[in-house]
């Protein structure tokens, strides 16, 4: 029978694989979908597929801690001494470590990918537009990514502008991650104020929920009026968003601390 160093040793050793694993999965699939984005010339649906298996790959070598510790490390060590309570919290800090790691890199990975097909699609609305009645040029908006009913300058006639598939996608959600990302340090602190309340588990003093509060509305007011500036149709929704984020807020609240 292993003893108890042997035992330990494993552990820390499977440990160390299982996150040394999970990095160098990050690392490739920000390379593979960077490079898979261009090659597919900006099919941005089928990255985020690519995407998405290569994410629930990344969930399942998390889990392999737990599966691993229930089926055959924690039996073991319980069978040789009192010391697996101990080692068990191992696999809860590092799955917790990785599960955030994950989300963090989600956020990052999926804004900059967000930004190059941005870059890309953006380039359409620099291209020239005439005049259907007197060939002069006309503007698209950069910032509406639907038809534009735009008037001519020299002529006064309205033109119907329908834009390409790719320039109508920006508006799709791409915008939406794109703010996420610039705003991400609001989002960050948001997330340590709301951290700090789920430590208390349900009975947080009230200062942290007047910190949380605060973080929370700065958060989501910043992070509309980003999108805003980047898509201008989303300026007619400012306020039910922000109310809608109001009510999920004061329904958290209500939960956490019945």
């Amino acid at each position: 029978m292993a003893t108890q160093e042997e035992l330990v040793k494993r552990w820390d050793g499977f440990l160390f694989k299982i996150e040394e694993r999970f990095n160098d999965s990050l690392r490739y699939a920000e390379e593979a979908c960077k490079e898979q984005l261009v090659e597919t010339d900006y099919e941005y649906q089928t990255v985020m597929r690519s995407w998405g298996g290569m994410k629930a790959q990344m969930y399942s070598l998390i889990e392999k801690i737990d599966e691993t510790w229930d089926a055959k490390v924690g039996p073991a060590m319980e069978a040789v001494g009192d010391f697996a309570s101990d080692e068990s919290d191992k696999a809860y800090d590092l799955r917790h470590k990785l599960i955030d790691a994950l989300e963090k890199f989600q956020r990052k990975l999926e804004g900059e990918l967000s930004q190059l097909f941005y870059d890309h699609a953006i380039q359409i609305a620099d291209k020239k537009a005439q005049c259907a009645q007197c060939d002069a040029d006309i503007e698209i908006q950069k910032n509406i990514f639907r038809a534009q009913y735009i008037t001519c300058t020299y002529c006064n006639a309205v033109n119907t502008i329908e834009p390409e598939t790719k320039f109508v996608k920006i508006g799709w959600g791409i915008v939406d991650n794109i703010a996420a990302m610039r705003m991400n340090k609001g989002f960050e602190k948001m997330q340590r104020a709301v951290n700090a309340i789920q430590e208390y588990r349900g009975k947080a003093p009230e200062a942290y929920w007047s910190t949380y509060e605060d973080a929370y509305f700065a958060y989501w007011e910043s992070f509309f009026k980003e999108r805003i500036n980047l898509n201008a149709d989303a300026a007619d929704r400012l306020e039910q968003d922000m109310e809608r984020k109001r009510q999920e807020f004061e329904n958290y609240k209500e939960i956490q601390t019945k």
